[in-house]
């Protein structure tokens, strides 16, 4: 009798185990959160892909975060015939147009477009202009021919200073 009972509820189990199958993938994924930084590194992505900026033809651009060095890494690469120091700060100069306007004197970021939430539970807690201090560009001036001859320099978005 007891092995006729478990027979039984070993049956009744068959029905949810096959049914909890289908479609689990597509339940957790339509479950899972997507971060304002997901969306925006996604957002950005997609807008970088599209642009035609004067001094960039031909290059390849790309933003991820950085969450060991808290930072928002914007990758560029160029190729040109002959990779030199100021062919590579133009490449980051060029790059900064696209994130950066003028605002008067001063210097005024709109990355934080990509990331803002549609939402206002943000607006107090999130400081977006510091958001630009936290992004940092590395171009690299790629030769075609010998890419160990190739520049690389970086600069963060808000500052001038640029390293080789």
């Amino acid at each position: 009798m007891k092995s006729f009972v478990l027979f039984i509820i070993s049956l009744s189990m068959i029905p949810v185990a096959l049914s909890a199958g289908k479609s689990t993938t597509l339940r957790i994924i339509a479950k899972e959160p997507v971060t304002m930084m997901d969306l925006g590194i996604l957002k950005m992505n997609a807008s970088l892909s599209r642009i035609k900026q004067k001094g960039l033809s031909g290059s390849t651009i790309r933003a991820k975060y950085n969450a060991k060095a808290g930072t928002i890494d914007i990758k560029i690469s160029r190729p040109v015939k002959k990779a030199s120091k100021a062919q590579c700060k133009k490449i980051i100069r060029n790059t900064k147009k696209i994130f950066l306007r003028n605002h008067g004197k001063k210097k005024v970021s709109n990355i934080h477009h990509y990331f803002q939430h549609e939402g206002t539970n943000y607006t107090k807690r999130i400081n977006w202009n510091d958001l630009s201090n936290h992004v940092v560009i590395t171009a690299i001036a790629i030769t075609r021919k010998n890419y160990q001859n190739s520049v690389y320099c970086q600069s963060k978005l808000m500052k001038k200073k640029v390293t080789y």
